[in-house]
C-alpha cells in the first residue's frame, strides 16, 4: 500500500438518497488503496439502502438501523474504524479529487 496510512471515512446518513450516491462516488473515486469506508445509515425509508447496496462490496462496513442522530452514528462508525486517520463526510458532501492522497502525504 505504498506506506500510506489507512484512512477511515464515516458517512452518517438518514433519508439522503438524492445526494448519497454522489457522496459515495466521491469517496470511492479517490482510488486510495488504504481506505476503510463505513456508512452508518439511520434507518432511512427512502432509496438510501438500495444505493448503499450497489457499493457494499467496496465498503468496509455499513448498517441501516435507527440511531440517536448524526453524532451517535459518527461515534459508532469511529468505534468500528481501524484507520490511522479518521474523518467523517456527511451524506450531502463530496470530496475533491485526490484529496485523500494529499492528506496522507
Amino acid at each position: 500500500m505504498n506506506g500510506l496510512p489507512k484512512i477511515s471515512i464515516i458517512t452518517p446518513s438518514y433519508n439522503q438518497d438524492q445526494y448519497l450516491e454522489d457522496t459515495i462516488l466521491s469517496v470511492l473515486g479517490q482510488n486510495y488503496e488504504n481506505l476503510e469506508y463505513i456508512i452508518m445509515d439511520g434507518g432511512s425509508d427512502d432509496n438510501s439502502v438500495e444505493i448503499i447496496k450497489k457499493y457494499q462490496d467496496q465498503l468496509a462496513f455499513w448498517i441501516s438501523e435507527k440511531d440517536s442522530g448524526q453524532a451517535a452514528a459518527i461515534n459508532a462508525g469511529f468505534e468500528k474504524s481501524t484507520g490511522e486517520i479518521l474523518m467523517w463526510l456527511n451524506s450531502d458532501d463530496m470530496l475533491m479529487p485526490n484529496v485523500l492522497t494529499y492528506i496522507a502525504e
